[in-house]
């Protein structure tokens, strides 16, 4: 029997078809083009319908082909929102993590974000749905006809199965902001300090429990995609680091335990425990700004296009340096941090030899993995102690082994991989064939 995965990435929507008998799996990847173009610089829409058609249409080939299909799991990006009204339809459009709306500036100076973390003791960085929210609320944005508030993952689970209300798991509903992370519930009194209306949050549930059914299948709750990530990655939960690298980056490691750690966040796991995650907001996309430039540099100089040079292939084909050799250090903070969204990257120790492109490849890289490894080094060393196995995933890792090296000497071990492409949408599909027996949610 085969299940199904599903994860609904920001610039591509990846699908995999899995058996556990034979441990046989295909994948599939179709660029997300749901993006709406905006002349506000901060905003970052994209239609929810659209992101549904091209689930459904993932689907449907994988069940053409495979008439065994005993379930079918769902991620996606996580923190982003939409509004829907009473009967489950997108009265807006989903505003994702990428959505900074939450960084202007509100009252006395302070950014909407700033104002909702002092007013309710909780980080809601800009992009968390409940930020991009209360940003709504005080600029009269919120549809008149609204119902609630949910994910894009949790809207997609909801069509498919034909409800007319959303459900969100506690991973999810942890990622959209001002959630009890400890007593697995949205922090009420927090939300009704800052004006909030609770009735329009999405009803909490477990992650393994099937929604309804799309065409005969069962559909599973939906959860994060850094959670999904990490269950189909890696193989030893409690010894794993897990690095991913993607449009963003982050590294994660499993905690049995609630822990409140500075600059960390602490996410509900699926079946229990936490994952104590570093994230940070400019990952691969720092490669592919850099990338830009080159081509752009080219392009001007040049007077010629630069369709036919492959610069990703010259840019990752450069010889690897390690750290004893003298190389700008380069800050990759290029969209600021959740905690400081106005800081920026910078480039130091700059010299007349060591300022040339493949210094400069070789620094970003190592930048990437600086970021990362500095929130490795805020969790409490009896965290740190009992992990030894160190696991990549995302594209912008899988590809780049000049990335892979850096990883490697920057935590001092091998960097392995999952046997398995789109772990995300794999992590999706476990999710599924745990659940495999649960109830229907009425």
């Amino acid at each position: 029997m085969h299940f199904i995965g599903i994860d609904i990435g920001t610039s591509s929507v990846s699908g995999v078809a899995y058996t556990a008998e034979s441990r046989e799996i295909e994948s599939v990847t179709i660029p997300n083009d749901a993006g709406i173009y905006s002349v506000k610089r901060w905003e970052r829409a994209q239609d929810p319908m659209r992101i549904l058609e091209i689930v459904r249409m993932i689907i449907d080939d994988f069940s053409l082909r495979y008439t065994t299909i005993r379930g079918i799991g769902i991620t996606g990006q996580m923190h982003g929102i939409l509004y829907v009204d009473r009967d489950g339809d997108a009265i807006s459009p989903l505003y994702t993590w990428q959505d900074g709306r939450a960084n202007l500036r509100y009252k006395t100076g302070m950014t909407y974000s700033a104002f909702l973390s002092e007013s309710t003791g909780h980080s809601v960085p800009s992009g968390f749905g409940l930020a991009t929210h209360f940003y709504n609320c005080r600029n009269d944005l919120v549809p008149d006809r609204v119902a609630k508030i949910c994910t894009i993952m949790d809207f997609v689970v909801m069509k498919l199965v034909d409800r007319t209300t959303p459900v969100t798991d506690y991973s999810n509903g942890a990622g959209l902001g001002l959630f009890d992370v400890e007593q697995l519930d949205f922090d009420h009194a927090a939300l009704a300090r800052v004006g909030i209306d609770s009735a329009l949050l999405p009803e909490l549930a477990e992650s393994t429990i099937s929604c309804g059914h799309y065409r005969d299948i069962p559909v599973y709750m939906a959860v994060g995609d850094n959670q999904a990530a990490f269950l189909g990655s890696v193989d030893h939960l409690k010894q794993s680091i897990h690095v991913t690298v993607g449009t963003s980056s982050q590294v994660s490691v499993f905690s049995d335990n609630y822990m409140k750690i500075p600059g960390i966040e602490t996410r509900p796991f699926p079946g229990g425990g936490y994952m104590l995650v570093g994230a940070a907001l400019c990952g691969g996309q720092a490669f592919a700004m850099l990338r830009t430039f080159f081509e752009d540099t080219v392009a001007k100089f040049s007077g010629y296009p630069t369709e036919g040079l492959d610069f990703y292939k010259i840019m990752t084909s450069v010889a690897y340096k390690d750290d004893s050799v003298d190389l700008p250090i380069v800050e990759t903070l290029f969209d600021g941090t959740r905690s400081a969204p106005d800081k920026r990257g910078n480039i130091e120790n700059i010299s007349t030899h060591n300022f040339t492109p493949d210094n400069l490849i070789i620094g970003l890289l190592k930048g990437i993995c600086r970021e990362l490894y500095q929130f490795y080094q805020a969790l409490p060393e009896e965290v740190r102690s009992a992990k030894s196995v160190l696991v990549g995933s995302g594209n912008a890792l899988k590809r780049n082994p000049l990335l892979c090296r850096a990883f490697e000497e920057q935590f001092k071990t091998a960097l392995i991989f999952s046997p398995y492409d789109e772990e995300a949408a794999f992590g999706a599909c476990l999710n599924a064939i745990a659940g495999s027996t649960s109830t229907i949610v009425n």
